[in-house]
C-alpha cells in the first residue's frame, strides 16, 4: 500500500505509531477515488476512532521510513491479533454482535488500554511505560466483524465526528494532557482543512488461530419454550379443559326431561326476618302477640322431664308479658342456638344452657356476648355407671383394676372443658346423650357424665331405681342453668328486665303462698287491656304457677330442706375459658370505663336503708365498701387509693344519680313491704342495670310482718346502656372472683394462683390475682366485714354454694330457701338437720300447713283465709 500522513501527527505519537503498526491508512486526495463514508467508515465504531486509528497507522509508517521492517510489523500484528480478536469476541458474546443503533458499543477504556501495554515493545525512554501516560480514549480496539473468527472485515455505519470525541477527551483527560490526536484535529480546524476530501478506509488481518478462547454465547429460547411460557401454557390448558367439562354437562342435559320446581310450603314454625326490626323486643313480641322461645329437643335428648319444665317457664313469660300463657312458640335449637337468637329467629334461650363467664363475654361459636338471666335450676354434673368403673372415675384412677375405665360424656362446651381436665383423652367419648346412654347399655362405655338435668326422666332413672347402675354419691361440678337473651340492641335490656322481675315474682309468691289460680287467669284472659300497658308479674302465678308448682308438676315432688339452719344461697357462674387474641381492650372501647380512666377515680356511692336502720358499720354497708374499692383495683391496675366512696340515706329510684359510677345497697328484687307491688310499666323504663347481687338479708317482710327465708338481695349497680354494658360486666366479674376463689380454695394468701383473664383485652388481665389480693375470697370478704360490723347483722344466708356436694337421684326442691320446709313430721331426716318431703303425700287440708312460715310451697288458693 501507498501510505501517507502529516510527519507532525507520526512525530507527536510514536507509541500510537508504534501500536498500530499492522494496520495501514489510506489516505487519499480530493482528487483521488471517493469512498462513500458510511461505506468506509468502521462497523460498529464511529468515524472519530476510525480516523484517529487511521492517522496513528499512516505515522507508524512515515516515521520509520518508506517500507518498514517486515519481522517488526509482523510481530507487532500478532500481538495485535490476540488482542483484537479477543476483545472482538467478548463484545459479540455480550450483545450478540449487535444493538439498538446498528453498531457494536466499544468496551471500557481503561481495560483496553491496560490490554494495550502488553502488546506494545519494552518499555523505553522514547517509548515510556503505558501507566505513566494519559489513557488514550481515542484508541479503542478494533470493532467485531459480523463475520465471527477466522474473516476479514471491512466495514463502517453510523459515523460520528472524531472531533467531538477528541474535545471530550481533552476535558476529561486524568493527567490533564492533551491528546495528540485532538490536538491535530484542532490544528486541522485552525487551518480550515476539516475533514472534507477525505476518504477512509479501515482493514485489519485476523490469522485463524486454532487455540483462541472464545466468548460462549447462550441462546435466547422463544417465551413457550421458557420455564414462565411453559406454567402459562398449562393455566390456560386446564382451563380449557374445565370450561369443555362443563360444556360437556350441558351439552347432554335430555331437553325433555321436567325442570324440578321449587313449591313453596307454608310451616307454623317462625321463620327469621330478612330485616332485623329495630325496635325494642318488648314492643315487637307485644305486636306480634306470640313469644318465641327456643327450646332443647327433648325427644333427641331424652330430657322429656324438663322440656315441659322449659314449656312451662316459656308460658309463664307469654302470661307477663301477652296476658296468655298460650300465646307461645316453641322452636326447636340445637348447637346453632346462640346464632338463631342472635339472628332473632328465637326471643329468649330456655334449653338449658349452663351461665358461664365465658359464654356471656364472648360465646364461643358466635363471638357475641349475651345475657343470661337468674339461674332457673342448678344442675348438677354426676356419674352414672357400673359401680366400681364410677368409684374410680370419682377417684380419678386409671390403673390396675381401673384400667379399662371407658366414659362417655355429654357433649356441652362446660362438660368437655371439665372432663378433659381430669381424664386424658383416650379415656373418653363425647356425644349426644341418646348416644351415650345407648352406649352405655351395650358395654361401649362403663361410666356416662351428664347434668342431672338429661338423666332425670330417662331410661337411665329405671336403671338407678333398680339398681342396675349407680349414681356418684358427689357431683363433680353443678351448671347454672338460666333463660339466655340477646344484648347490644334498643330494648334488650330492658327485655332482661322483664325475664328478671317475672323470676323474683315467681319465687316471691312461692314464699308467701300465691299460686295458681284459673278464676284470677281467666279476668286476666278477658281483659281487653291484656298485652299492653304494664306488665303484670302476678298473671304467669295466677295462669301457670309459682316455680315451686311448676317444678313439681314437671320436674319432682320430692322437697329438701334444713328447717332449723341457713343453706349457702351466694351463688356465681362457672368461669370457662378466659382466653382470647382479639378482644377489644375495654378501658378504651367503652365509653364509659373510659370516662372513668381519664377522671383517675372509680366514683361509688352507697345506699343505707333507713328502714333496716343501716349505718356505716351494718354488715351490708361494710361488705359493700370492700367491693366498691375492689372494682376500682380492678380497673386501676391494682390500686385501692381510686376508690371515691359516698354514704347516703335519700334515694330517688326512678333515676340513677349522676354522681356515681356504681351504687351499692339497692335492691334487685320486687318489694314486698306493702301491698305486693309485681309489676312493671314499659312506659317508665328502669333506669338501673342490676349487675350483681353480693349480700343477702336474712329476713322478708310483708305487711311490715317479719318472717324467716331469704330477704332482699342488695346488688352492685350501674347505669342501664344497651350500648355499653362494659363496666356492669366488669363489676359482675369483681364478684365471680371472690366466689370462684372461694371455691377452688384460693384465698389472699394465694392470690397468684388466680387465672389471667384476656376477654376484657389486654388491659386488665391481672384484674382476678388484683381483686383477690386486695378482698380475699367471698368468705374472707364477709368474716373482715362481719368483724368490723355492729354485730346486728349475722351471716344468714351468705354462703357460697360449692360445686362439689351430695347428689340426689331424682331432681328436688330446696324449700330451705324460701323458708317455708314443710312441718318436719311429714317428712324424713335424711341427715342430720337435713329432711325430705314428697309433696303429693301431703293432705292439702293438713292444718300442719299453715304454721310460722306461712306454708307458701302449697299452691295458693284465692279460697284460703290467708290470701
Amino acid at each position: 500500500q501507498n501510505c501517507t500522513i502529516s510527519p507532525s501527527i507520526a512525530s507527536a505519537s510514536p507509541f500510537v505509531a508504534r501500536a498500530r503498526a499492522a494496520f495501514c491508512i489510506v489516505r487519499m486526495e480530493e482528487t483521488g477515488p471517493t469512498v462513500d463514508r458510511e461505506e468506509a467508515a468502521p462497523h460498529g465504531g464511529g468515524v472519530g476512532e476510525f480516523r484517529e486509528s487511521s492517522l496513528a497507522l499512516g505515522a507508524a509508517d512515515t516515521y520509520e521510513g518508506e517500507t518498514a521492517d517486515a519481522y517488526a510489523v509482523a510481530a507487532q500484528a500478532a500481538k495485535l491479533r490476540r488482542f483484537a480478536t479477543s476483545a472482538a469476541d467478548d463484545r459479540a458474546g455480550s450483545d450478540g454482535g449487535s444493538s439498538d443503533d446498528g453498531g457494536v458499543k466499544p468496551p471500557d477504556v481503561a481495560s483496553a488500554a491496560s490490554s494495550l501495554s502488553s502488546l506494545g515493545p519494552e518499555p523505553t525512554s522514547d517509548n515510556p511505560p503505558l501507566h505513566d501516560r494519559p489513557e488514550p480514549s481515542y484508541l479503542l480496539p478494533p470493532p467485531a466483524s459480523s463475520l465471527g473468527v477466522g474473516a476479514h472485515a471491512i466495514a463502517g455505519i453510523n459515523a460520528t465526528d472524531p472531533r467531538t470525541s477528541a474535545a471530550a477527551d481533552i476535558n476529561t483527560d486524568p493527567a490533564g494532557v492533551t491528546s495528540p490526536a485532538a490536538a491535530a484535529w484542532a490544528t486541522a480546524d485552525a487551518t480550515g482543512g476539516g475533514d472534507e476530501g477525505f476518504r477512509e478506509v479501515h482493514a485489519y488481518p485476523v490469522e485463524d488461530t486454532p487455540d483462541l478462547p472464545v466468548a460462549q454465547v447462550e441462546e435466547m429460547k422463544p417465551w413457550l419454550r421458557r420455564r414462565e411460557g411453559k406454567l402459562a401454557a398449562l393455566a390456560v390448558g386446564l382451563l380449557l379443559a374445565a370450561l369443555a367439562v362443563i360444556l360437556g354437562v350441558f351439552l347432554t342435559m335430555d331437553p325433555s326431561e321436567p325442570v324440578p320446581v321449587v313449591e313453596e310450603m307454608t310451616s307454623d314454625a317462625p321463620t327469621v326476618s330478612p330485616t332485623l326490626d329495630p325496635r325494642p323486643l318488648l314492643t315487637v313480641v307485644r305486636e306480634r302477640g306470640s313469644v318465641r322461645c327456643g327450646v332443647e329437643d327433648t325427644v333427641a335428648t331424652g330430657a322429656v322431664q324438663f322440656g315441659k319444665f322449659a314449656a312451662d317457664l316459656c308460658r309463664s313469660v307469654a302470661a307477663a308479658v301477652l296476658g296468655d300463657p298460650n300465646a307461645t312458640q316453641l322452636v326447636p335449637v340445637g348447637k346453632d342456638r346462640y346464632q338463631v337468637l342472635n339472628d332473632h329467629g328465637v326471643d329468649l334461650l330456655v334449653a338449658g344452657d349452663a351461665w358461664t363467664v365465658e359464654k356471656a363475654m364472648r360465646e364461643p361459636t358466635t363471638g357475641s356476648t349475651f345475657n343470661f338471666g337468674r339461674t332457673y335450676y342448678r344442675a348438677s354434673i354426676v356419674y352414672v355407671g357400673v359401680k366400681n368403673y364410677v368409684e374410680c372415675a370419682m377417684s380419678e384412677k386409671r390403673y390396675d383394676d381401673c384400667g379399662g375405665l371407658a366414659i362417655c360424656a355429654f357433649d356441652s362446651v362446660d362438660i368437655r372443658d371439665l372432663m378433659t381436665s381430669l381424664f386424658p383423652d383416650s379415656f373418653l367419648q363425647f356425644d349426644a346423650f341418646p348416644v351415650i346412654e345407648a352406649a352405655l347399655h351395650n358395654g361401649t362405655c362403663n361410666v356416662l357424665v351428664s347434668d342431672v338435668s338429661q338423666i332425670y326422666g330417662s331410661e337411665l332413672q329405671a336403671d338407678l331405681d333398680s339398681g342396675t347402675y349407680v349414681m356418684s354419691d358427689f357431683h363433680v361440678s353443678t351448671n347454672s342453668i338460666s333463660m339466655v337473651t340477646r344484648t347490644g340492641n334498643a330494648g334488650d335490656q330492658e327485655w332482661s328486665d322483664v325475664l328478671s322481675g317475672l323470676f323474683a315474682g315467681m319465687f316471691r309468691a312461692t314464699q308467701i303462698g300465691l299460686g295458681l289460680d284459673p278464676a284470677a287467669c281467666q279476668k286476666t284472659l278477658e281483659d281487653p287491656r291484656r298485652g299492653s300497658g304494664p306488665i303484670s308479674f302476678l298473671d304467669p302465678v295466677n295462669c301457670v304457677g309459682n316455680y315451686a308448682e311448676i317444678f313439681g308438676r314437671s320436674l319432682s315432688t320430692k322437697i329438701l330442706g334444713t328447717p332449723k339452719a341457713y343453706t349457702q344461697a351466694i351463688d356465681a357462674p362457672n368461669l370457662g375459658s378466659l382466653r382470647c387474641r382479639d378482644c377489644e381492650n375495654v378501658l378504651l372501647s367503652s365509653p364509659t370505663l373510659r370516662e372513668i380512666v381519664d377522671r383517675g377515680s372509680l366514683r361509688c356511692g352507697i345506699y343505707m336503708d333507713q328502714e333496716r336502720n343501716y349505718t356505716k358499720t351494718s354488715l351490708p354497708v361494710l361488705v359493700a365498701e370492700t367491693y366498691c374499692t375492689a372494682v376500682a383495683v380492678a380497673i386501676f391496675q391494682g390500686d385501692p387509693g381510686a376508690a371515691t366512696i359516698t354514704h347516703f340515706t335519700e334515694i330517688d329510684f326512678s333515676v340513677f344519680p349522676d354522681d356515681f359510677d356504681v351504687v351499692a345497697g339497692v335492691s334487685g328484687t320486687i318489694s314486698l313491704d306493702g301491698p305486693p307491688n309485681l309489676s312493671y310499666d314499659p312506659e317508665e323504663p328502669s333506669p338501673w342495670w342490676r349487675a350483681t347481687v353480693y349480700f343477702l338479708e336474712d329476713k322478708y317482710y310483708l305487711d311490715g310482718v317479719e318472717y324467716n327465708g331469704i330477704g332482699k338481695d342488695l346488688v352492685l349497680a350501674t347505669k342501664s346502656d344497651d350500648e355499653d354494658d362494659s363496666l356492669a360486666r366488669l363489676v359482675l366479674m369483681v364478684y365471680i372472683a371472690t366466689v370462684h376463689a372461694q371455691r377452688i380454695g384460693i384465698g389472699r394468701s394465694a392470690y397468684q394462683m388466680m387465672p389471667l383473664i384476656e376477654l376484657f383485652g389486654d388491659a386488665v388481665t391481672f384484674m382476678l390475682k388484683d381483686v383477690v389480693a386486695f378482698a380475699g375470697n367471698y368468705d374472707e370478704v364477709l368474716t373482715e366485714s362481719l368483724r368490723a360490723s355492729d354485730g346486728q347483722i349475722e351471716k344468714g344466708w351468705n354462703g357460697v354454694v360449692q360445686n362439689f356436694a351430695l347428689t340426689t337421684r331424682a331432681p328436688m326442691l330446696r324449700c330451705s330457701l324460701y323458708g317455708n320446709c314443710p312441718p318436719e313430721v311429714l317428712g324424713r331426716e335424711v341427715g342430720p338437720g337435713i329432711y325430705m318431703w314428697d309433696s303429693s303425700e301431703i293432705p292439702d287440708e293438713s292444718e300442719l300447713m299453715v304454721l310460722e312460715n306461712l306454708g307458701g310451697w302449697l299452691s295458693g288458693n284465692a279460697d284460703d283465709p290467708f290470701v
